[in-house]
């Protein structure tokens, strides 16, 4: 039996319920997978000598892989030609995106690893504002369908050429500000002491080992990677994320309460969607096409956009 790893770099969990959705499609292909979630210190992560493929997932961050991620990739050891896919996740399906795996993709080449399929997912936005339910539910059995994809593909080790649009790659480069941001940003982050409950959990839980408990409390540095994680999942809504206050998105999506709720309707995106999310139309109109296209795994419970 063929063996996969799963890098993942999740801040508020959207991209590790995708790569949770891959893992499980790939066992039913009888490829086995380990999952493994990209935090510091990088040295506990698995080595992909002892596998047979790798799978790269992560959140877009301003149309770019999170330098966290790329850091993270850069520590890897060489391997031998090993295949190698990958799969990213965001609020909105843009041809902007397209280019953020591009230096993830070098990185990877120079490793020794051949990237050989890239699917972009759509999840719900842990910032700016709070998606409607029934687009949640849509995204969330949408991306559980596209797992399935993407382990045909790489079951069937059919290559797909990754090929970049160099506008695409500039906007990229440009966008490269957030690593910055994340840096200044860091230590403006902060709780409102009236309802930080001293829990503990935005620490336990931050990637990068950003924060620090002193006196009952958190405390914020600089290493920052702008994901997220402290400000969605705080129990009590007490973290304030600096300069992005403003947009702050609190709560975790209820996803498999949402796929179960039959009042909730299936399909939020569809051929009579308007105003900003009839822009969503052409991602679903051709996804949902490959999904049906498929000969395992079948949309039978979807409804088409």
């Amino acid at each position: 039996m063929k063996k996969a790893v799963l890098y993942v770099f999740s801040g508020t969990g959207n991209t590790r319920i995708a790569a949770d959705f891959v893992a499980e499609a790939l066992s039913r292909r009888g490829i086995r997978t380990t999952v493994w979630d990209v935090r510091v210190p990088f040295s506990n992560a698995p080595d992909p000598n002892g596998f047979d493929i790798a799978g790269f997932g992560y959140p877009i961050h301003a149309f770019n892989t999170p330098q966290f991620f790329l850091r993270f990739a850069k520590t890897l050891p060489h391997v031998e030609r090993m295949p190698a896919f990958l799969f990213k996740t965001s609020g909105e399906p843009f041809h902007a995106n397209s280019a953020s795996s591009w230096p993830l993709v070098r990185i990877l080449r120079k490793k020794g690893f051949l990237p050989m399929l890239e699917r972009h997912l759509l999840m719900p936005y842990n910032i700016m504002f709070r998606y409607p339910d029934a687009l949640v539910k849509q995204m969330y059995r949408h991306t559980r369908e596209m797992a399935g994809v993407i382990a045909n593909g790489v079951a069937a080790g059919s290559p797909q050429k990754l090929r970049y649009a160099p506008w695409t790659v500039l906007w990229m480069y440009l966008f490269r500000l957030q690593w910055f941001g994340a840096w200044i940003n860091g230590p403006f982050i902060h709780v409102k002491r009236d309802l930080c409950a001293g829990c503990g959990l935005c620490a336990e839980r931050c990637p990068a080992q950003n924060i620090r408990m002193k006196d009952g409390l958190p405390h914020f540095s600089y290493h920052c990677t702008m994901c997220m994680s402290c400000a969605f999942r705080c129990p009590k809504d007490a973290v304030r994320p600096g300069f992005l206050n403003a947009w702050r998105v609190n709560g975790p999506y209820q996803f498999q309460t949402l796929a179960e709720d039959e009042r909730v309707p299936a399909t939020f995106v569809n051929e009579r969607t308007k105003g900003y999310f009839r822009l969503f139309r052409p991602y679903y109109a051709r996804t949902y096409a490959e999904i049906c296209a498929q000969p395992d795994e079948p949309a039978a419970d979807a409804q088409r956009g």
